[in-house]
């Protein structure tokens, strides 16, 4: 920044030119990695919106489990128990070529 700063003819100024150069290389390696960014989000978008039905009829489960609690204490079901029911039916049911 001094260079630029103090420099009164950049264009004539070997360092300033230099800076400038390495700035532009900087600035196209920023936008190139941004630009790589911004379609790994798109893809990540894609995959979470395909496991969208998943989870919501799972959280419906879920919620209906630990409301068997309010029937009657002796249906309290945990966190962990509802974890091993869900890999359970995961491991049981059909592969899928939707999604891996």
């Amino acid at each position: 920044m001094h260079t630029l700063q103090n420099s009164d003819d950049i264009l004539g100024d070997a360092t300033g030119i230099q800076i400038l150069q390495n700035a532009k290389v900087v600035s196209d390696d920023i936008n190139k990695k941004q630009a790589i960014a911004e379609k790994t989000e798109i893809e990540i978008d894609e995959a979470r919106t395909g496991y969208k039905p998943v989870a919501m009829k799972t959280s419906g489960l879920f919620f209906c489990i630990s409301d068997l609690a309010n029937i009657d204490p002796m249906y309290q079901y945990s966190l962990d128990f509802f974890k091993q029911l869900f890999v359970q039916a995961i491991m049981s049911s059909e592969k899928s070529d939707d999604l891996d």
